[in-house]
């Protein structure tokens, strides 16, 4: 099978502290709260309810992003579309997070400030669908035990006339696709990953892809090694084009994980789907792609894991254009980024790289280093 065995080697990366941001609540920082968001052209940075702009040169604190929306009990689960002429926000409750049931509701910027539009349902995610006649969509997914068997593509914009996507659908009316993720381009390619319903007691992984305009997808099963465990787990889909689709994870043998682990990697041509080579030890890992089709993977290599690659409790993994896979360690001007630091994001706009993490003696301060040279620091108070 495509699995890597040899030792990766290890390279430094320069980066610069692009800013530190001190939380109100200590604790992992998620995605629910910290993190990178691309509206057009803009990138946001997000820290609880803090949020500052990249302008080319450095993050610039930006309160005016606040405007409209509840002055506290809420956090901003995602950000997308177009700034500002179509950008949308969902909102949670904090008090729905911490039920356990995520509620709350989807904003729209409007001249100086985000509007409410409407009600999310209890466990609803909202994500972006872009037509690719320049208007935004959503792809709205009712997260329920880990997936959503009640996925819908809603038009947001009432001026477009385009077709909208429908998921495929069981004889029986059900959805065929247990969804899990979905990546959506601007060019109005949308890939969704999931597993299939229709093969009971095996939790077989597939992409249903559309191109612009259709209504009907293409869903395929993605390609497994050799007597696989059963499950995809702890899986991250990137798409930088329509020829450049990955779909990472760990093949498991859930609920206790007794048996052998597969670390998963496939990749979407533009035609079919393939294995390719990745080192052993995945777990939980979060990818992204860059412009020139860097693949970025971070990997938690947490005490949860039975039989962790290395010692760390992250590992950031690059694999060039050319399929060469290297260790990451960042080096600030100041020096090493130590083994002290548990990186928690990877996210990459154009060629620019991104990472977030924090310390293990200070989970409240999270510290934000970027590839691109920084004017200065910000420092984001909670």
């Amino acid at each position: 099978m495509p699995q890597q065995r040899a030792p990766v080697p290890e390279i430094e990366l320069a980066v610069s502290l692009a800013a530190e941001a001190k939380l109100a609540e200590p604790g992992c920082p998620c995605p629910a709260t910290v993190g990178f968001h691309r509206l057009g052209r803009k990138l946001f940075f997000q820290a609880e309810r803090r949020y500052a702009e990249f302008d080319g040169r450095r993050l610039v604190l930006r309160p005016e992003l606040t405007r409209g929306l509840p002055a506290q009990g809420f956090t901003a689960m995602t950000f997308f579309g177009d700034w500002p002429a179509s950008a949308w926000a969902q909102l949670r409750e904090d008090d729905s997070w911490d039920s356990g049931h995520t509620q709350g509701a989807l904003y729209r910027w409007g001249k100086d400030r985000w509007r409410r539009v409407m009600a999310t349902a209890a466990d609803e995610e909202v994500g972006p669908w872009y037509r690719g006649d320049g208007s935004v969509g959503a792809i709205v997914h009712s997260f329920y035990g880990g997936y959503s068997s009640q996925s819908v593509v809603v038009s947001l914009d009432p001026q477009s006339k385009a077709p909208v996507p429908q998921l495929a659908r069981r004889a029986d009316g059900g959805q065929r696709l247990l969804v899990l993720a979905s990546a959506s381009l601007p060019t109005g390619h949308l890939f969704v990953l999931g597993n299939d319903s229709q093969i009971p007691r095996r939790d077989i992984p597939c992409v249903e892809r559309f191109v612009p305009g259709a209504e009907t997808g293409t869903l395929e099963a993605l390609p497994l090694p050799p007597q696989p465990p059963p499950r995809l787990e702890w899986r991250s889909l990137a798409a930088r084009s329509p020829s450049d689709v990955y779909v990472a994870g760990v093949l498991a043998d859930p609920p206790e994980h007794m048996g052998p682990t597969v670390s998963y990697l496939a990749h979407f041509d533009g035609t079919t789907w393939s294995l390719l080579d990745v080192p052993p030890g995945l777990w939980g890992p979060e990818i992204s792609v860059a412009e020139d089709g860097t693949l970025w993977i971070l990997n938690d290599t947490s005490d949860a894991n039975p039989a962790p690659l290395i010692a760390f409790t992250s590992q950031l993994l690059r694999r060039a254009p050319s399929g060469e896979w290297a260790q990451v360690r960042l080096r600030a001007p100041s020096g090493p980024v130590g083994a002290d630091v548990i990186l928690s994001h990877v996210y990459v706009q154009g060629s620019v790289a991104w990472f977030v993490g924090f310390t293990k003696t200070q989970r409240d301060r999270v510290l934000v280093w970027t590839t691109s040279p920084v004017a200065a620091t910000l420092t984001i108070p909670p």
